[in-house]
């Protein structure tokens, strides 16, 4: 029996045992799926997936796939992952659970790139303005330059001109050197280089933060003074490859040409003008037929208008960018290449681009990674545009308006000058255009290498290390050739070829070390933070030149680059200099935040640059700012609409250093050979060609800043209001010295200038549906500016932007009081009548009243007709030194714009406008194009309403005989200038002096881009292999209100913050309409 029952009670004990096994073995749940982007479609790498409220956590591998093992078939999984939206998705029994998640977009935004390290945007005590990649994608442009026009407030980036290659003057609240360079710092991937956002192509830059007050700048020191631009590319993520590519192509044409006058009215002035003239009158005869009737065959002779001919084209544009991104979880990367063509509106004229870009990062283990970034641009401009600064000859646009409107009789291109032309000593005469374009060539070619690797390395709870090392290498090489038959190979070469080969090329090295200890939510309530680093730069710069004259004929630019010793060198060539300059800082910055809701930030810098003298060396550059959230506070509890509301207030003093080099040395130059002793022999001869100051130092600003972030009605509506007070002081002048010292001017730190102004940023998301969206942004800046003091004793000075003949007066003056920048002239009144002259029937001779102002000394003999300028003193005599006056503000009384964009369903539109108010434009064309101060010239149409001194028979009513004025009676030269508008075109040197009428509102409002898209559905493009496709149609500056005259109001020529605003032979902007794709695979 005992036997029996020992089996019988160890099967009871095992059953016992076992059971409860059964029973856990039936409760564990094993689950499977796979995690993608909802964005690419394609897997996601690296995502945890955790059971909510435990420690039960799984990720994924490379496929995007998991296998999480559950103690029971019941609970909630939770998704995550860097960059990305948390998703939770309950278990309820299932065994397969696939998860798509979205990318925290608002997450990434929200981050904003100070100096040396992130923040999130709530927690900014600066003022601070950001473009992300949301904004970016949508706009097809070839450098991200464009899209800070008017999307910023406080921020401007002036176009100088139409080219595809124009200079692009980017300005932070106006600036703070009179004399100096006002652009602003870039910083890209924590590394600083020289003009940063033109080497990175748009489709490559995640983030664009514009620094604005010293508390976000003063740790830059004094390289941040004008403002710091913080670039960030994209990086790579986690997840199988992603190929993006962003492509488009378009036309573009010029919207608006200058009317000119017509053949027969063009003949008919060049006859009025040749009257007095026996010189001229037998040019014109030989030229243009010797009666007055042989002029009308001129009425039905076709007209050509040279802007046509010149920069008529349709120009087409094409941009191709092509990005790949992918990575484990230890090793990211990301690559793109970009291709840019556009073959401009102007003939023999064309601009390419390619650049690559490559950036990866690797995590050595969980507390230390590695990244290496790299970018390589080759960029060639083709054609010799439409402006040189060589002289006035030279300008493309010039020649264009000003050739006459026909081919000569014999049907030749050349006008080897068939009508005699006086001022051709001067630079004035002129070419056709055609024959100039091709006469001309110009090449240029830039190659840049960015290279970036740093190191990051968590070394404690709370505290980590950061190095970054950086290398900028940027080569240009510019060819110019000038043909026999060009006014400059005719001037300065004795109608034989010019070649000119420059280059520059500099090289940056950088280096930062920084240490950063952070202390998150200490107690429930304190928030610490402390960096400290040190950073070196050194740059050095390279600079050669040569220009060679005297070419065989029929030499071409090949044959004179190949080998430029067929020509002989210009006197002082060739020139070669060099510059090093190195810059070695040290700087910290404290935050701390108590209850999240009172906020703290201090930072100082100190620099130590080559650039200064003994002892005066380094700099020390604070700042400091505090802020409430009010929003935190249990008396805003009941407002329910306000979400934030943060009240910042920041001081602090930041420098510039964006001088020459060596300043402080004396440094001597040779321009050529100099003749010496009896026998008058040359010798190379070198001089001072300024007077030394060991003694400057930096220039810096102190910066106030009052700033209000508000978000209402449900983060619909984010507001950021900005009030600043900024002056610069010790800025660099050239200040009038005894002539006993040998110099005329000596550099000294003494100016100072004030900028204060408003800035005002709205972003709204008016609806938020599923199917519909409407966003927008506005902003609005208004600035104004004043020089505050000179030098000792010095009220003004005056700034020439040398455009017209030699000896002209200055266009532009710095004074006191004054805003910098401010033109400089005489104001015009109209012109004079036949009642402001005594007649004699007997001799005919026209005698200026007695009491009545002259302008002799200005315009030479004064007549009927003659223009009238204002006798600002009341001496009844018109003269440069007494009656000119400010004439006109380049500075605009307020900037801004507005985006827009709209989604429905599968559509999007986005429109953007800018505006400005209140800035003038020295509209230095119009002087130009009215005057008749050389022969054979056309002019703008608006002078068909000239005063006439030929009656409609050819009768001459009006002429001069040395000082003296002649004509007919003045009933009837009165009743011949009835409907005259405007006075007689001037001839003499004061034809281009600076008058009032040429200052015209440079307000406008411009339609900068029209955009609408339509984005195709996954089941549409799956047979594709495609996770996205977008297509769009794009037209670019659309329309433009503004009572502007000339081409576009939006222009200035010269790249120095003494002479704003000048409208001179710009390349015209052109309006074009654009095809695009955006795909990802």
């Amino acid at each position: 029996m005992t036997k029996m029952l020992r089996p019988l009670a160890c099967l009871l004990f095992m059953f016992s045992v076992l059971a409860p096994l059964n029973r856990l073995h039936a409760q564990v749940k094993q689950i499977t799926g796979t995690v993608t982007s909802s964005e690419t479609r394609q897997p996601l790498a690296g995502v945890t997936v955790t059971l909510k409220g435990t420690r039960t956590v799984a990720m994924t591998d490379a496929s995007g796939n998991y296998k999480i093992t559950l103690p029971s078939a019941s609970g909630i999984l939770v998704f995550s992952s860097a960059g990305q939206l948390s998703l939770e998705i309950p278990v309820n029994g299932e065994s397969v659970i696939n998860a798509t998640i979205n990318p925290d977009v608002k997450a990434i935004e929200d981050v904003v790139v100070i100096g040396y390290q992130t923040v999130r945007r709530k927690d900014l005590l600066a003022s601070v303005s950001s473009i992300g990649s949301k904004d970016l994608k949508d706009m097809p442009i070839n450098s991200a330059e464009e899209a800070l026009n008017g999307r910023l407030a406080g921020v401007t980036a002036t176009t100088s001109e139409g080219s595809p290659d124009a200079r692009v003057t980017i300005r932070i609240r106006g600036g703070m050197s009179i004399t100096g360079d006002n652009s602003p710092l870039y910083i890209v991937d924590g590394v600083q280089v020289e003009n940063g956002l033109s080497a990175i192509s748009p489709q490559d830059i995640q983030s664009i933060d514009v620094l604005k007050d010293a508390v976000a700048t003063a740790i830059y020191g004094a390289r941040g003074g004008n403002g710091v631009i913080v670039i960030t590319t994209k990086s790579g993520r986690t997840g199988k490859p992603k190929v993006t590519y962003n492509g488009f192509i378009g036309v573009k044409y010029l919207p608006k040409k200058l009317e000119v006058l017509s053949p027969y009215d063009f003949v008919i002035y060049q006859s009025e003008r040749s009257r007095g003239s026996s010189v001229d009158s037998t040019n014109f005869v030989n030229h243009f037929g010797h009666t007055w009737d042989t002029l009308l065959n001129y009425k039905n002779m076709q007209s050509i208008d040279w802007q046509d001919e010149v920069f008529g084209n349709t120009g087409v544009t094409q941009t191709h960018n092509v990005g790949v991104s992918g990575g484990s979880k230890k090793l990211t990367y990301s690559f793109g290449y970009t291709y840019n063509n556009d073959k401009a509106i102007v003939i023999s004229s064309e601009y390419k681009r390619h650049l690559l870009n490559l950036k990866t990062e690797y995590k050595i283990n969980k507390n230390i990674k590695i990244g290496i970034s790299g970018r390589l641009t080759h960029q060639d401009v083709l054609g010799a545009g439409v402006s040189d600064t060589k002289g006035s000859s030279y300008n493309r646009l010039r020649n264009a308006v000003k050739y006459r409107p026909f081919l000569s009789t014999a049907q030749e291109l050349d006008d080897p000058d068939p009508f005699a032309d006086p001022n051709v000593g001067n630079g004035l005469n002129l070419t056709n255009p055609i024959l100039l374009a091709n006469a001309e060539y110009r090449k240029k070619t830039t190659d840049v290498y960015n290279g970036t690797a740093f190191l990051s390395w968590n070394l404690v709870k709370n505290l980590s290390f950061k190095s970054t090392f950086g290398y900028d290498y940027n080569k240009s090489m510019d060819r110019q050739f000038y043909d026999s038959i060009t006014p400059y190979a005719i001037i300065q070469g004795a109608a034989k070829p010019i070649a000119g080969l420059d280059t520059v090329i500099r090289k940056t090295i950088t280096n930062s070390n920084v240490l950063t200890y952070t202390l998150n939510n200490y107690k429930d309530r304190h928030d610490f933070s402390v960096l400290v680093g040190e950073e070196t730069y050194e740059t050095t710069t390279d600079a050669y030149s040569r220009l060679y004259k005297s070419f065989p004929a029929f030499t071409t630019y090949g044959a004179a680059f190949k080998d430029p010793t067929l020509g002989t060198p210009f006197t002082g060539y060739p020139k070669y200099s060099k510059a090093r300059y190195t810059n070695i800082s040290f700087f910290g910055r404290v935050n701390y935040a108590y209850k999240d809701k009172y906020l703290f930030s201090a930072n100082v810098r100190q620099d130590g640059a080559s650039k200064f003298g003994p002892g005066h060396k380094w700099g020390t550059f604070p700042a400091g700012s505090i802020a409430w959230r009010v929003s935190r506070e249990k008396f805003m509890e009941n407002l329910k609409f306000i979400n934030e509301f943060k009240v910042r207030a920041g001081y602090g003093e930041i420098g510039n250093n964006r001088i020459a080099d060596y300043l402080y040395l004396t440094s001597f130059r040779n321009d050529g050979a100099y003749f010496y002793g009896i026998n008058n022999s040359a010798i190379l001869a070198y001089y001072s060609g300024s007077l030394v100051n060991p003694d400057l130092k930096w220039e810096s600003t102190i910066n106030r800043n009052l700033g209000f972030d508000i978000t209402l009605f449900k983060r619909r509506l984010d507001i950021t209001l900005d009030i600043y007070k900024n002056t610069s002081k010790d800025l660099l002048l050239n200040v009038p010295i005894a002539s006993t010292y040998g110099y005329a001017t000596q550099l000294r730190n003494i100016g100072q200038t004030e900028n204060k102004g408003v800035e005002i940023q709205l972003v709204a998301g008016i609806i938020r549906k599923k199917d519909f969206t409407w966003n927008a942004n506005f902003n609005i800046s208004f600035n104004k500016n004043k020089v505050v003091k000179l030098g000792q004793n010095q009220t003004s000075f005056f700034a020439d932007p040398s455009w017209g003949v030699s000896g002209q007066p200055a266009d532009y003056i710095e004074r006191i009081g004054d805003p910098v920048g401010s033109i400089w002239g005489l104001v015009t009144d109209g012109y004079y009548g036949v009642g402001d002259f005594d007649y004699n029937p007997n001799t005919g001779q026209y005698t200026l009243k007695a009491g009545r102002l002259t302008d002799v000394g200005i315009i030479g003999p004064v007549m009927p007709g003659s223009i009238k300028f204002k006798d600002l003193n009341g001496d009844g005599v018109i003269d440069l030194n007494n009656d000119r006056t400010i004439i006109g503000n380049p500075n605009p009384k307020f900037t801004g714009g507005l985006s827009q964009q709209i989604t429905y369903k599968k559509w999007d539109i986005s429109l953007f406008m800018n505006f400005s108010y209140g800035n003038d434009i020295y509209n230095a064309n119009k002087i130009e194009f009215t005057n008749g101060y050389s022969n054979n010239s056309n002019m703008l149409k608006l002078m068909e309403g000239r005063w006439k001194v030929v009656t409609a028979t050819g009768q001459t009513a009006e002429w001069v005989n040395g000082t003296n004025v002649f004509g007919i009676p003045p009933d009837q030269l009165a009743a011949l200038n009835a409907q005259a508008t405007i006075w007689q075109p001037l001839k003499s040197a004061g034809a281009f002096y600076p008058h009032s009428w040429a200052i015209e509102d440079g307000s406008f409002l411009r339609v900068n881009n029209l955009t609408i898209g339509y984005t195709f559905s996954n089941k549409a493009i799956s047979s594709l292999k495609m996770s996205h496709l977008r297509v769009y149609l794009t037209g670019n500056n659309l329309a433009l209100m503004t009572r502007y005259s000339g081409y576009d109001p939006e222009v200035s020529v010269r790249n120095s913050p003494l002479t704003p605003g000048l409208d001179y032979s710009a390349y015209p902007k052109s309006r074009s309409f654009i095809f695009g794709i955006n795909a990802s695979f």
